[in-house]
This record gives C-alpha cells, sequence and structure tokens, in this order.
C-alpha cells in the first residue's frame, strides 16, 4: 500500500506538476535572479535568490518531494507572490536520496542558514517555509538563530511510518536516524513562532502527521505553535494558498 503516495488525493497530479514547472520558468523570465549560489561544496548546495530593494523579510523555502525528488526550480512560481508581499526570496536546495542520507540533508540545510546568515544582503525578520519533505527540513532547522518564523506545510514530522512504505527504498533509514531525525522527537522549546498546516483533502496519513505533531508541540511551545487545516485544498493547491492567501 502505498500510504504516503500523494497522487491518490488528485486526478490530475502530472498536469499540476508540469504547471508548476511552467510558471516557475515564467517566475525566472519576469524576475530579477541570482541562481546557484553554492553554500556548500556539494553539487546541489546551492539557491536561487530573488532580491528586493529594501525588502522587509526574507522567505527561505524548502522544496518537498520525499527527499528523493523535484528541484527547486520547479517551485520558483512561489517567487512572484513573495516579491509582491515587499519580501526576498530564496529558494533553497539540498542533496536528495539515495545519493545522500537523510541527516546530511538535515546538516546540510543548517549549514545552508548558516552561509545565508552572513550575507549583508539578509534582513531581520526570515521566514523559513517548507513544503512536505521540506516541512520535515524545516521543523529540524527551527532553533537556527537566523529564522525569526516559520511555516510547515503539509509535513511529515514522524518517520516511523516511513520505514514500512515505498519511500524507504531509497531512503533506507535506520533506527537511529528514525529516533534523530523524526522533529516529532525533538523535545526543546523554541523562540520564535511556527505555524502548521495542511489540506483537508490531503492523505489521512499526512493530516494525523500535522496534527500529532502539533499536539505535541504545543505541550512544549503553547505560545507560539498554531495549527490550521485548510479547507478544499490538497497536498499540491497549498502551495498557492499558502502564497496567494496566508503569507504576510
Amino acid at each position: 500500500m502505498r500510504l504516503y503516495d500523494n497522487s491518490r488525493t488528485v486526478s490530475n497530479e502530472q498536469e499540476i506538476l508540469i504547471a508548476f514547472q511552467k510558471r516557475s520558468l515564467l517566475s525566472y523570465q519576469q524576475h530579477h535572479c541570482i541562481r546557484d549560489i553554492q553554500y556548500a561544496e556539494q553539487q546541489r548546495a546551492n539557491f536561487d535568490y530573488f532580491p528586493l530593494d529594501h525588502a522587509k523579510k526574507t522567505l527561505i523555502f524548502l522544496h518537498g518531494g520525499y527527499w528523493q525528488w523535484c528541484d527547486k526550480s520547479d517551485f520558483a512560481f512561489i517567487a512572484a507572490e513573495v516579491l509582491a508581499k515587499d519580501m526576498q526570496c530564496v529558494l533553497l536546495e539540498y542533496d536528495l536520496a539515495p545519493h545522500s542520507r537523510l541527516g546530511e540533508m538535515v546538516v546540510q540545510v543548517k549549514a545552508a542558514l548558516d552561509f545565508l546568515q552572513q550575507q549583508a544582503w539578509i534582513t531581520n525578520q526570515v521566514l523559513l517555509v517548507g513544503h512536505s519533505a521540506g516541512a520535515h527540513l524545516a521543523a529540524m532547522a527551527l532553533d537556527h538563530p537566523l529564522i525569526t518564523e516559520a511555516a510547515l506545510l503539509s509535513g511529515i514530522y514522524d518517520l516511523a511510518p516511513i520505514q514500512n512504505t515505498h519511500l524507504n527504498a531509497a531512503l533506507s533509514l535506520s533506527e537511529n536516524e528514525i529516533m534523530k531525525f523524526s522533529p516529532i522527537s525533538v523535545l526543546d522549546r523554541f523562540k520564535n513562532t511556527y505555524r502548521i498546516y495542511c489540506g483537508k483533502q490531503e492523505l489521512d496519513e499526512l493530516k494525523l502527521q500535522s496534527r500529532h505533531y502539533f499536539e505535541q508541540r504545543r505541550s512544549i511551545d503553547q505560545d507560539l505553535v498554531s495549527f490550521t487545516e485548510l479547507k478544499n485544498i490538497h497536498h499540491y493547491n497549498i502551495l498557492d494558498a499558502y502564497f496567494s492567501q496566508i503569507l504576510e
């Protein structure tokens, strides 16, 4: 059973993904972007930067793809909404499985944030947004001093169920990795606001992941964490819903 197969929730997943790519190409054409800035030595350790004069905030986006698919360039379409809200935009890339272990991705994202923290153009306010597997990686970086707020969209916060799915063929998760790199296992208090979102039309497994993570975090950070389940939203259109209707 493909319990974490998001294609089961829509009838046209491939069309949606192709549309993302077409819209992203248009975004690169219409907006100034400095592409593939290296933050570490690995080939995929880079980011795309959409600068904005006098930006009030920097938004850093981590894409999904179950840690083994997709590219930051597939999601450049979000930049238009980000720029329109007086924010500069960073699309962060990272290595994928099976080439890299999940723990290496977690370390890589934190290295990217370290690098960004040293840039003269970074703003005081930094919003980290992750989608799907990107939300998992974002959740593992909530304690980074660069981050002042975060939004986690359709994320995975407990890796244990992944071990028994088709996704583990590439990930090969060990018991130690599951414990160490599951956000739900992190019991530290955080200092800044973070918001958890999922769509009502998402897989039951993903909705449960978000609810369980929220309940666990509410017992630790009651005043900092919130959870919203969005009506008429699935795993893919949550991106447009968030960036066009919620982001501020």
